[in-house]
């Protein structure tokens, strides 16, 4: 996979890659397994793998954090370093919590609200996607010594993330509305889809935060 491998030898950044590429695969486990829940599948491969993929990502940030507490040289302060961090692992960190809630209980019975909510999690993917295009860009920016057109394609990319995080907002609203409105025969499973959409939400919400996070080093 050639997603986020650095091309500049070992660094902090090639660790970050490594760990924008495992929140990337928490959340492709996490859209599996709600499409799975969808269907009255078995969902519990697709929760151990979001769960692990979780915990890998964990451990790329607690050796990201080791290592800032020495001496690093940086094109940024640490402090906004460790921003970037934090906001891309809350990502892995809500994708693991939907997974979590699924496995409570069988969602709503109901045909157009599975629908819409996997419609949701696409969005949400699709959000997370745009996400490490973004993150590609970074690693590129960087080794082109922060050229001004790799620069300005950054800042598009991050404008992009920022829009199909809304268009992610508008399926969860498209959700919770239909849930709300037809679930008062199930309200136990209409409330438990609920917070699945409402932690699908946050999942999108941590990609929009972490695609900010990168403007300092796309104004740099």
């Amino acid at each position: 996979m050639k997603f986020f491998e650095s091309r500049i030898g070992p660094s902090v950044f090639e660790t970050y890659y490594r760990h924008a590429a495992k929140a990337l695969e928490t959340v492709e486990h996490m859209e599996r397994c709600v499409a799975i829940a969808c269907d009255d599948g078995d969902t519990a491969e697709a929760i151990a793998a979001t769960s692990n993929a979780e915990l890998e990502a964990d451990g790329l940030k607690n050796e990201l954090r080791g290592v800032m507490r020495g001496s690093v040289r940086l094109a940024i302060s640490k402090e906004v370093f460790l921003d970037m961090i934090t906001r891309q692992d809350r990502i892995a960190d809500y994708a693991e919590n939907v997974t979590e809630i699924i496995s409570f209980r069988p969602l709503y019975e109901d045909a157009q609200a599975r629908k819409l909510l996997l419609a949701q999690a696409q969005s949400v993917q699709a959000t997370v996607n745009e996400y490490a295009k973004a993150v590609e860009k970074l690693q590129e920016l960087m080794e082109s010594g922060f050229a001004t057109k790799v620069k300005e394609e950054l800042h598009q990319l991050i404008a992009s993330v920022n829009l199909l995080e809304h268009q992610a907002d508008e399926k969860e609203a498209a959700t919770a509305a239909y849930v709300f409105s037809h679930g008062d025969d199930a309200p136990l499973a209409a409330a438990h889809m609920y917070r699945v959409a409402q932690r699908l939400d946050d999942v999108a919400n941590a990609t929009e935060h972490a695609a900010n996070s990168l403007l300092p080093l796309a104004s740099h």
